[in-house]
């Protein structure tokens, strides 16, 4: 992570767009980085999404929450 913490983008090269709203995440204090693998398989999905939105689609009992380190 940088000194601005805006512009964090985890494991890939640059922010990705909300899978959500499909806004931009440019910016978004509540900008998160989600892996998505599968069992017996060498392959990666990477989404961004804004927590918030994120938070509208989870089912009852998830929550993501953000923490700026």
């Amino acid at each position: 992570m940088t000194d601005d913490q805006s512009s964090w983008t985890g494991a890939v090269t640059e922010r990705l767009r909300c899978c959500i709203c499909g806004g931009s995440t440019g910016g978004a204090p509540d900008y998160v980085l989600i892996e998505l693998t599968a069992p017996f398989a060498e392959t990666r999905q990477w989404l961004g999404a804004h927590a918030g939105h994120l938070n509208g689609v989870l089912a009852e009992g998830f929550h993501v929450e953000v923490h700026l380190m």
